[in-house]
C-alpha cells in the first residue's frame, strides 16, 4: 500500500504522538472486496476521505490513510464481505505507549 499520497498535517496528535507515527488504517482484502456491486459502502460511510475505488476496477483502495481515525473501525462493520481489517489495539497502544516515553 502506498501510503505517500497523504500527507498528515505536522500538528496532528493523538494521545500525544505524531500521528503518522501511528500506523492505524484499514488493509482491504482485494480478493474479498467487490467495492459491494459498485456501492461503495465504506467509501460512502467514512466522512473522512479514507477510501477510493479503483480505477478499472469494482474494487475499493486506501487513498489517504492518516486520515484515518485511530481506533474507529465503523467502516469494517459496513462491509458486507468481511474484507476490511484494522491492526492490533493493543499492538497500537503498545506502540503509542512507547512513543510517549521516549
Amino acid at each position: 500500500m502506498d501510503i505517500t499520497s497523504s500527507n498528515p498535517s505536522p500538528d496532528l496528535t493523538f494521545m500525544g504522538v505524531d500521528r503518522e507515527k501511528i500506523p492505524w488504517w484499514p488493509t482491504i482484502d482485494l480478493q474479498d472486496c467487490d467495492g459491494c456491486s459498485g456501492d461503495y459502502d465504506c467509501l460512502k460511510f467514512c466522512p473522512h476521505g479514507v477510501y477510493k475505488p479503483l480505477e478499472n476496477s469494482s474494487r475499493i483502495a486506501v487513498e489517504n490513510p492518516y486520515n484515518c481515525v485511530v481506533f474507529c473501525q465503523a467502516c469494517k462493520k459496513m462491509c458486507p464481505k468481511n474484507a476490511i481489517s484494522f491492526p492490533s489495539k493493543r499492538a497500537i497502544l503498545d506502540l503509542i505507549k512507547n512513543e510517549r516515553a521516549k
